[in-house]
């Protein structure tokens, strides 16, 4: 009997204590939750991801949470080429843009494996010194003219090799040669017009040097008998030079 009784003693003693309120954590979801704790200590740990793999693993979670892991799906970086708007954890596999990838750009980069926007697509002549120099292109194209010249087909100092008019054509054309009668100081180009005055003559017809006022110019005076009476009238001679011969009394020439 009294074998019992200390055996009874024993389990009321340790029921007892057992059941005696002390510290711990008291929050039911936690990990730790002690149903017997009476007073919180501060001690209690929650539910988390602790795969350490994971995109969120959390280190201070004192317990698996079912489900709680996410796992790099996928580049959710916005700037990059490949950023994928539905995944959640970033896997490192994400592409910076890098350079031109359009084959058709002047700029274009083999080597790129991101297009970062930069490609010049826009094709013409870049070069400002040229008469056909493009603003708005970012590309020369080898179209640039740089040949300054006369470029009117129709003007007399047209040149063939210029690919750009420089405004220097000459298009009035008339008789350039200020010696001639019909020189018009207006042309800039002769078009084989000009008129002469006749050796001796000015433009209006009239002897330069006339002495004797008949007309006839002094360099073209042809000295003779001019009287047609004369036995020797000469019907050359523009000139009398006094040496007229005539019949003698009751006689002809002969």
């Amino acid at each position: 009997m009294k074998k019992l009784f200390t055996l009874l003693f024993i389990c009321f003693t340790f029921f007892t204590n057992a059941q005696t309120p002390g510290p711990g954590c008291t929050n039911p979801i936690a990990c730790n939750y002690d149903p017997l704790a009476t007073v919180e200590d501060g001690s209690c740990t929650f539910p988390g991801c602790t795969y350490l793999f994971a995109c969120n693993y959390d280190s201070t979670a004192g317990c698996a949470e079912l489900g709680a892991c996410i796992f790099p799906d996928g580049c959710i970086d916005s700037t990059a080429c490949n950023y994928d708007a539905s995944a959640t954890c970033d896997d490192g596999s994400c592409i910076v843009p890098d350079g031109c990838t359009d084959p058709t750009a002047c700029n274009y980069d083999p080597l790129a494996v991101c297009d970062d926007g930069s490609c010049l697509t826009a094709y013409g002549c870049t070069d400002a010194t040229a008469c056909n120099y493009d603003a708005s292109a970012t590309c020369d194209d080898g179209s640039c003219l740089t040949t300054y010249g006369c470029t009117d087909a129709t003007a007399c100092n047209y040149d063939a090799s210029a690919t750009c008019d420089d405004g220097s054509c000459l298009t009035a054309y008339g008789c350039t040669d200020p010696a001639a009668c019909n020189y018009n100081s207006s042309a800039t180009c002769n078009n084989g017009s000009c008129t002469y005055p006749v050796q001796y003559y000015d433009c209006n017809g009239t002897c330069l040097n006339d002495t004797d006022g008949d007309g006839v110019c002094d360099e073209l005076e042809i000295s003779g008998c001019t009287d047609p009476i004369a036995c020797n009238l000469d019907l050359l001679a523009t000139d009398d030079d006094g040496s007229c011969t005539y019949p003698v009394q009751y006689y002809d020439c002969n």
